[in-house]
């Protein structure tokens, strides 16, 4: 099993070279590499994604990531065998009948620049970010950590489990886009049981939640405006003007109605239209995202801006084209779960660490390969592994109190048995 010291160094070389959402290639190698060295020989790219659910992926971005994977060691073969697709699922079979376990740890970052400036530890000790805007300033570094620690206990301990265990380290977290295709793509299909983890949220280090607070169904959603183009002096009657028509679905959307007993949330959080001053703007294109504390909030509110979003581009007799860039769905967490984590997470940290939070955590794809499990008859649950933190998730002097790493990996050395072990 992996050292304290070795998943520190792990989580810090991870940490030095980031990538966003699809474009985790060098970290999928790393990953692939960790586990062959375990002698588990994983899933990896396009054999745990379903390509025809796929949303949010910048095909030059992906392109230049692959690029750059080049550069940085990984084998033209291995980009091939990914298919142009990332993410691993190390599967650990015991060779004796019993329940499909199934734990997912994410592992991409964020589009943040990170802090190059002295007192940032990072920075200090030589292994901040090296590629420039990326930054994994969520903890995905760490999430992944724990995933390699967990797989590294697992092969030396098989033989004392039962049934199989999955370790899915999922791409595109970040814009909740990665679960679907990895859900529909079937590889969970068979889980009877089913967890996911974050660290952090400035909880005292060693904090455990097994009920973490609400997490919210979420659509991201993409506009594309297409008018004409015309001169704004002479001929303004002769354009279309795509700006207008976003700018006008933009003030729309923020004035939906929202149910008053349910949590909502909206933003268009990008807007960028236009050719020139004395050109009538000829296209837009447009980010925003709805949330809604349940799943049927959450669509009322999709369909709302999709609504206005339409009824604004016809006013300006624009055309617009809308695509969905990601989604999560509601957490419902299953009882019989949560209390397998109270029960394993006793030992690790005491009884007085363990809290029932009451987050408002945002989103989490996480929600949809837990529903995915639910759907076929299984069970499971999200646990908050807490840790100070330098500054809060997504900022530039992001870090964590990396003892979280082994309080993690402790926690599911003992919950696996829980559920895998000889009855």
């Amino acid at each position: 099993m992996l050292s304290s010291q070795e998943l520190v160094q792990f989580r810090r070389d991870l940490h030095s070279y980031p990538e966003t959402g699809w474009c985790e290639f060098v970290t999928t190698f790393k990953v692939v590499q960790k586990l062959r060295s375990f002698g588990i020989e994983p899933k990896f790219g396009r054999q745990i994604i379903n390509p025809e659910f796929v949303a949010g992926r910048n095909e030059k971005a992906v392109e230049a990531a692959q690029k750059a994977a080049l550069d940085k060691g990984v084998s033209a073969e291995f980009l091939e065998q990914m298919g142009g697709y990332t993410g691993v699922l190390a599967t650990i079979e015991t060779g004796r009948p019993g329940p499909v376990l199934a734990v997912r740890f994410d592992m991409d970052c964020v589009d943040v620049q990170e802090a190059l400036e002295a007192g940032h530890r990072p920075f200090d000790e030589g292994w901040a970010s090296t590629n420039p805007g990326h930054m994994h300033s969520c903890g995905h570094d760490g999430h992944t950590t724990m995933g390699i620690g967990l797989c590294s206990w697992l092969v030396e301990n098989k033989d004392k489990l039962c049934g199989t265990i999955k370790v899915l380290f999922q791409p595109a977290e970040e814009g909740v886009r990665g679960a679907r295709p990895v859900a529909e793509s079937g590889v969970l299909d068979d889980a009877d049981y089913f967890f996911g983890n974050h660290l952090g949220f400035n909880l005292p280090t060693g904090t455990i939640s097994p009920e973490p607070g609400l997490f919210l169904a979420s659509t991201k959603l993409d506009a594309e405006f297409v008018g004409l183009a015309a001169h704004s002096g002479a001929d303004p009657h002769k354009g279309k003007n795509a700006l207008l028509a976003a700018a006008t679905a933009t003030l729309a959307v923020h004035g939906i109605i929202r149910p008053v007993q349910e949590t909502t949330a909206l933003n268009v959080g990008t807007l960028h239209a236009g050719q020139g001053r004395n050109v009538v703007a000829p296209n837009a294109f447009m980010q925003l995202e709805v949330r809604g504390e349940t799943e049927e909030v959450n669509s009322y509110m999709r369909e709302e801006a999709i609504r206005k979003i339409k009824a604004s581009a016809d006013m300006y007799d624009c055309e617009v084209k809308i695509v969905k860039a990601g989604e999560a769905t509601e957490f419902k967490p299953d009882r019989k779960a949560i209390d397998l984590v109270y029960e394993a997470a006793i030992p690790v940290v005491g009884e007085e660490m363990i809290k029932k939070m009451d987050l408002k955590l945002g989103s989490e794809d996480c929600t949809i390969l837990l529903r995915r499990v639910q759907q076929r008859g299984g069970v499971g649950t999200f646990i908050i592994f807490g840790c100070e933190t330098k500054a809060g998730h997504h900022q530039r002097l992001f870090d964590f109190d990396e003892r979280v790493l082994d309080i993690a990996v402790s926690f599911y050395k003992n919950l696996v048995p829980m559920i895998c072990g000889f009855k």
